[in-house]
């Protein structure tokens, strides 16, 4: 998926925000780039989720993901969460809380604030996800413990 994601962005480094054509139904995808310091991220919708990356300053690589929001309505996951993976499955029952599913999300939802060492993403006005480009750690509202898909985002750092 990194080199999908990778390949995508080949030629959208501008401080405008663009969209690629949409490969299925109304899903998400926004990149930006935040012409002072230089740092793109690319926000993506899978099957269940919607995730964002953080490029490398040099927009080789990705930096470190957060974890937005889920599209489906979180489920028991098959097997022991001691076995769980994140990839292409949804957002176990167990990690979610009541902010975990948007339904019907569209980009013109999600606003993007950068700062000095932060990218703060907001759903509806509403703090979803920061990620602190310092520690390189995502914390999202939408999860409701520290678990395979990131932090827990606290009232507490919203203050």
């Amino acid at each position: 998926m990194k080199t999908l994601i990778l390949s995508i962005i080949n030629g959208l480094f501008t401080k405008e925000v663009r969209e690629p054509k949409k490969l299925h139904g109304n899903s998400v995808f926004i990149t930006a780039t935040e012409p002072i310091i230089g740092r793109t991220i690319i926000i993506e919708q899978d099957s269940y989720s919607i995730w964002v990356y953080l490029l490398t300053p040099n927009k080789l690589e990705i930096d470190f993901d957060g974890f937005l929001c889920s599209v489906v309505t979180p489920v028991k996951p098959n097997g022991t969460l001691k076995d769980f993976t994140i990839k292409e499955q949804p957002l176990p029952i167990e990690f979610s809380n009541k902010y975990s599913f948007i339904k019907n999300l569209n980009k013109e939802d999600i606003k993007i604030d950068w700062q000095e060492n932060q990218v703060i993403l907001s759903i509806k006005e509403e703090v979803f996800l920061i990620m602190n480009m310092e520690t390189k750690t995502s914390y999202s509202k939408s999860l409701s413990c520290n678990c395979p898909y990131g932090k827990s985002l606290t009232k507490e750092m919203l203050t």
